[in-house]
Formats: structure tokens, sequence, C-alpha cells
């Protein structure tokens, strides 16, 4: 069953057992390009490989991590990461 994040720019499977050099792994969807970039950053994500159609990717938990506690850390780091916003360079110079 996924599990739908509160501002709805992504959804995360549970982790399941998985067979190839990690133990455990979830998908990740979502339309926004940023979301797997970040999501490969963290230190509990043994790598990522996405989906031809590009919304979808298998994200491997490090096994050094308990992948309950990671993947519950991975969904409130993607729910930060979603609600940012870029600011206009116009913005930007700004607030220098």
């Amino acid at each position: 069953m996924a599990q739908q994040s509160r501002n709805k720019k992504f959804t995360m499977t549970e982790p399941r057992e998985y067979n190839k050099g990690t133990k455990y792994a979830f998908w990740l969807v979502t339309s926004d390009d940023r979301l797997f970039e970040f999501t490969e950053s963290l230190i509990c994500v043994n790598g990522i490989a996405r989906s031809k159609d590009g919304l979808r990717a298998l994200i491997n938990i490090d096994n050094d991590y308990d992948a309950d506690e990671a993947w519950h850390w991975i969904n409130t780091e993607l729910e930060d990461e979603s609600n940012m916003v870029d600011l206009d360079q116009m913005w930007l110079d700004a607030f220098s």
C-alpha cells in the first residue's frame, strides 16, 4: 500500500525485502525530477533505479540502516524538500 505525502507531490511504497545487494527497497513515484536527485543524495540510500517512464524509481535502503526508520526519515525529508520554492534571481539579489 502506498504512503501518500501530505502535499501529494510524491508517493512511497512501504519498504520490502529485495535481493540485489540491498535488503530493503521501496518505490518512489513523482513527476518532480528534483526529488529523485535529492533522494539519491541521502546517506541512507544505497542507490536508485529509475523506470523507463521516468516517474518511478526503486530506492535501495543501505543495509547499515533500519529500513523502517530510514523510510520514515526519507519521507519526512521529501516532504520538506517538496515544499521548497526556487526563488527568481531578482529575489535572491534583493535578500543579499
